[in-house]
């Protein structure tokens, strides 16, 4: 038997695939305009000359957190699909051992993955060519983010492995990917404040995040031993994930679980006995009106994570000792707990239609009386649902760290501001803030829904509408309020086309066409 066949077909499969040219080559022109961008807007930033390293420190955080997503969007799904469509239990039937499988899927998704990465680092090294960046701290961050998109894959591959479900893999993945990375830190840091031993705490180094942060020169000539530690910890944890993962399909055929549309499918499908037991009238209220909420749920799941960053981000507001000497870090920190609550806006736009393409509910949908605003309308009366009181919550929070005393006390207003971000840390941050998050969401959501009607890959929409309307237009500074509006012009004329003509395209007719011939000699004798 040859020596792992699904690594070697995934990889013969990948070489012949144009997509695979295709994705190194835009990356690499994406990563050399934003990285202009980051240059030229960042150097009109006030005091940002005075910042240690600009530009490599901009696209060294921009690739972490890239390759933090990638086993979000790349893996997460890849197991579960296989599940959904009863595919995975003809694999288990022949002499493949689930390492097999799961390397095989691991090398699928890995390969496009590490293409873009390389695409990315000559990128990255152009500020060795600038100054002020040594090889040295290079090839440490380049490491760093190797470890991190292997840590990222490793993980969605485990979650994958262990659920069935489309939004149940990427949000589980997603929770995964956050907890050990933000969240092992986290509790590191309050361990340390409440006064424990640092043995109690070792397990905190598994989180890639650590590598990162000591990879630069300030802190690995301190923590040279920390940065190695932490890299080896986090690729040890990611195998576990792959272990996890193998162990687990290993005992799907004996158990006859999720590989057969079958009893455990069904269990999914069915509701929960809190969800049956609601009201009669209010699901009369809302199945008939929300087709959204009747064929992707009511978000449950979504809305617990909503509510976790929102509770995160008051731990952070209520911990008053973490920016008191310097109060513009409130600024960064609530824009990284927006990104978070932007990415599950972006998703939860995209599900609907994702979904309904796979399972073929979108072309039922498009027979009935139901319009094209009806459609819409309930998309966004479901992201209501999900996500208003949670922001609301979330920019009441902000405002109660721009006029904490514990935080406004440390503010020297009478002094002119040396760096230009006093202002953000204040009111003026706030507007910012809200503005941006509005006009985020609102892009997010138009361009998100007209990417998943219009792709012949829909699954791939939650990615692109991640890169192209938060990720790349970050690198504009005020600017990208203009790139908002743009997507949100863009998304609002294509979808006031019939829906049936973006699914099926021009050249296909949108509904039965019936020819009348007429009754003429010529058909009879042709006859």
């Amino acid at each position: 038997m040859t020596f792992l066949p699904i690594v070697q077909r995934e990889l013969r499969a990948a070489s012949r695939r144009p997509s695979t040219y295709r994705i190194r080559c835009w990356t690499a022109v994406l990563a050399i305009g934003a990285s202009f961008i980051a240059s030229v807007t960042g150097a009109a930033i006030p005091g940002a000359a005075s910042c240690a390293n600009p530009l490599f420190g901009v696209q060294t955080a921009w690739g972490f957190g890239l390759s933090l997503l990638a086993g979000v969007f790349l893996t997460s799904d890849c197991l579960s699909e296989e599940k959904r469509e009863g595919t995975l239990g003809l694999l288990l039937l022949t002499d493949l051992k689930s390492p097999d499988i799961i390397l095989g899927k691991f090398a699928a998704t890995l390969l496009n993955a590490v293409y873009c990465l390389l695409a990315l680092l000559p990128v990255t090294a152009l500020p060795l060519l600038l100054g002020g960046v040594t090889l040295g701290e290079f090839w440490r961050m380049a490491l760093a983010l190797i470890n991190a998109m292997f840590f990222s894959l490793a993980a969605g591959l485990c979650v994958s492995a262990l659920v069935s479900d489309y939004a149940r893999a990427l949000g589980g993945t997603l929770v995964l990917v956050a907890a050990t990375t933000a969240g092992l830190p986290a509790l590191a840091a309050l361990g340390s404040k409440a006064g424990l031993s640092p043995v109690w705490l070792c397990f905190t180094w598994a989180s890639p995040f650590h590598a990162f942060a000591c990879a630069g020169d300030t802190n690995y000539g301190t923590q040279t031993a920390a940065f190695w530690i932490a890299l080896a910890a986090s690729n040890l944890l990611g195998w576990f994930f792959l272990w996890v993962a193998s162990v687990t399909l290993a005992r799907l055929w004996p158990q006859r679980e999720a590989w057969s549309q079958g009893r455990h499918i069904e269990r999914q499908a069915q509701p929960s006995r809190a969800a049956a037991s609601r009201p009669r009238r209010r699901r009369a209220q809302t199945l008939p009106l929300d087709p959204v909420v009747c064929l992707t749920g009511d978000g449950a799941i979504l809305r617990w994570m909503v509510w976790a960053i929102v509770a995160g981000w008051a731990l952070v507001v209520c911990d008053g000792r973490l920016w008191p000497s310097k109060p513009f870090l409130a600024y960064p920190g609530a824009r990284t707990f927006a990104f978070l609550l932007k990415l599950l806006v972006a998703f939860q736009a995209c599900r609907f239609f994702v979904e309904t393409h796979r399972n073929g509910s979108l072309e039922l949908l498009l027979c009935t009386p139901l319009r094209n605003a009806d459609l819409i309308s309930a998309q966004w009366r479901a992201l209501r649902r999900i996500f208003l009181w949670p922001l609301v919550v979330f920019l009441l929070l902000r405002v109660a760290s721009v006029i904490c005393p514990s935080s406004s006390a440390q503010f020297n207003f009478s002094a002119p501001p040396a760096t230009g971000r006093l202002m953000e840390s204040g009111f003026l941050g706030v507007f910012f803030l809200t503005i941006g998050l509005f006009a985020d969401i609102l892009a997010a959501g138009w361009f998100g829904m007209w990417l998943a009607l219009t792709m012949k890959k829909p699954v791939l929409a939650p990615p692109l509408t991640i890169l192209f309307v938060l990720i790349l237009p970050a690198c504009l500074y005020r600017l990208d309020l203009v790139a908002d509006m743009l997507f949100v012009s863009w998304g609002t004329t294509q979808l006031q086309r019939d829906f049936r003509w973006l699914v099926l395209g021009p050249t296909q007719p949108s509904f039965p066409v019936t020819l009348d011939l007429p009754q003429s000699s010529s058909v009879n004798s042709a006859a």
